[in-house]
Formats: structure tokens, C-alpha cells, sequence
């Protein structure tokens, strides 16, 4: 099966600092996949050239968050949802949290 976009979307956060770059597939159920769903969200700092903070999915994690980033790329954050409308919502919640405690 050829992946199919449910969402692919770029959007500027805290005034130019940060892009948010939002993917989500339809790929087909797979032992990777086994909902047929790719998601990755990603926060990068535009800035610095790194990503601050990665949300994705895959078999054996499921839903998972890259918190210490761009140090430790395999420390993982395992997430209990199963649905990427509700990953994305706690992607931005992550994205506010990041944004706050930087004041």
C-alpha cells in the first residue's frame, strides 16, 4: 500500500523561534503499524537547527515522546494513547509546557 497524508502541516510557534512540522500516514496495517497510522510530530528550534521535541509512533513502542533531544535520541517517554488526534493535542500541550518554562 502507498502511504496515504491525513495531515501534513508546518506551523511557526513563538514568534519564529520554533516550527512544528505535523505528519500523519495512512500506511496500511504492519507489524511496524499495527493501527495502519504513521505519526510524527516534531518541534524544532529554527534557531539552533535541532529538534527540541519528537512524538511519533511505531511497533514495539506505540505512541512515544523523545524528550531529551537532540542529546539522547533513544530516550523514549512510552505515551497510553492510541489515537493520533489525541497525540497531536498532547504534542502542542508538550509545545506550551516548553514555551512557558523558558520564561
Amino acid at each position: 500500500m502507498v502511504a496515504r497524508p491525513i495531515i501534513i502541516r508546518k506551523l511557526i510557534v513563538k514568534d519564529g523561534k520554533y516550527l512544528a512540522d505535523l505528519k500523519v500516514f495512512d500506511v496500511g496495517k504492519s507489524k511496524k503499524y499495527p493501527d495502519g497510522i504513521k505519526a510524527k510530530f516534531v518541534l524544532l528550534d529554527i534557531e539552533f537547527g535541532f529538534a527540541r521535541l519528537l512524538l511519533d509512533n511505531h511497533h514495539p513502542f506505540g505512541f512515544h515522546l523523545h524528550t531529551k533531544l537532540p542529546t539522547d535520541k533513544e530516550h523514549r517517554e512510552l505515551l497510553t494513547m492510541t489515537d493520533y488526534r489525541e497525540a497531536m493535542d498532547f504534542f502542542f500541550t508538550e509545545i506550551e509546557r516548553i514555551i512557558k518554562n523558558e520564561k
